[in-house]
């Protein structure tokens, strides 16, 4: 398998979960791997682990909401690897103990919009131009299937996710011209260090399991396939799409609404 064979990829918040997914299957797939990532010892971790998989990689440590860092990791995958091909936008956050909108402080709004708004902008204007300078290419934005739905206290992440939506449209607008295109991935319930609290109440996973036609929660490596597909030349003909990975959970709340709304406050998705 090499699909991503002399490609270079420049993916964020891939220190763990299912960025961290992402990048392994991008390098089993052949391409160089270059990871922007907050926390100073998953950096570490992840350019390491890639690196013993025999995947040429670095992890500069950085803040998407920084234009510098986001400047700074491009221009390292150029300068190791003469370009850049593919952006995945995977770093997101959300606030511990899911305050509503009322109750939220100006501090952790602020924080959300810049990481999984702000962030995908600043990378995305970074990174366009060593793309376009390679010929074309993908940026892929992990988005969520939050986008289109409420939960109770998880406003401002809903918010961030659809507003990444609606930029994934304007990019792939704008970026066409240059064959650059850009598409989101909004996934359903996985499980990530992100939510690992929630899956840990008891009878969560079965209930969980028991809302979804596909019988189970989803594994990060159902994410990193898709994100390979989009970035490869497979899908050369798709742009400005958002991809629901969610084992048909919106499908089946469309016809279960009643029994979705009683497990709402207790859900927590993705």
């Amino acid at each position: 398998m090499s699909r991503l064979e002399g490609k270079v990829a420049l993916i964020t918040g891939a220190g763990s979960g299912i960025g961290q997914g992402i990048a392994e299957l991008f390098g089993a797939e052949g391409a160089c791997v270059g990871v922007l990532e907050i926390q100073p010892q998953w950096a570490k971790d992840i350019e390491a682990r890639l690196k013993s998989a025999g995947v040429k990689a670095f992890a500069n440590q950085g803040d998407v909401s920084i234009a510098k860092d986001a400047q700074e990791a491009v221009q390292r995958c150029v300068r190791e690897w003469g370009r850049l091909d593919i952006l995945v936008n995977n770093a997101g956050t959300s606030v511990q103990g899911t305050p509503t909108l009322i109750e939220m402080s100006e501090s952790e709004w602020d924080r959300i919009m810049a990481v999984n708004v702000k962030g995908p902008f600043l990378c995305t204007q970074a990174a366009a131009p060593a793309i376009r300078a390679a010929g074309g290419g993908s940026i892929i934005n992990i988005s969520s299937i939050s986008a289109r739905s409420c939960y109770p206290q998880r406003g401002a992440y809903s918010m961030s996710k659809a507003a990444l939506e609606n930029f994934t449209l304007q990019s792939a607008v704008e970026l066409g011209q240059w064959r650059i295109r850009v598409n989101s991935i909004s996934p359903g319930w996985f499980r990530t260090r992100m939510n690992a609290a929630v899956y840990e109440r008891p009878g969560e996973l079965a209930r969980r399991n028991a809302t979804i036609p596909l019988g189970r929660i989803g594994a990060v490596e159902d994410v990193a396939r898709l994100a390979v597909f989009l970035a490869s030349e497979e899908s050369d003909y798709i742009t400005g799409e958002s991809i629901e990975i969610d084992g048909g959970l919106l499908a089946a709340a469309l016809k279960s609404s009643a029994e979705l709304a009683r497990l709402r406050p207790n859900l927590g998705i993705s």
